[in-house]
């Protein structure tokens, strides 16, 4: 899967991933300091959970701790969000 598809991934069905067509358009090609600021904190994580970019999930968490005045660590983000890489066959744009 693509990176643009992984972080507008929404759900799953079976072994299709489910994609945000809006969130799609939304947020393609933006880097992961765009996503953040934007205020795109899911799309973010799964941008540095597709990277595998320790540094990028602690920006995650420090921009997302900075604006909720929470206290997570990196290894926290990605079941914060609920992001983890799976394998799909194919994807469904809605």
């Amino acid at each position: 899967m693509e990176i643009n598809d992984f972080i507008n991934t929404i759900g799953y069905d079976g072994n299709s991933a489910i994609v945000d067509k809006a969130r799609l358009s939304k947020n393609s090609n933006k880097d992961i300091d765009k996503l953040l600021e934007s205020g795109a904190f899911r799309a973010a994580a799964a941008y540095a959970v597709y990277t595998e970019s320790d540094e990028d999930l602690q920006k995650v968490a420090d921009e997302y701790n900075k604006l909720s005045n929470s206290n997570y660590k990196k290894e926290q983000i990605k079941r914060l969000f609920g992001v983890s890489k799976v394998e799909v066959k194919r994807k469904l744009v809605w």
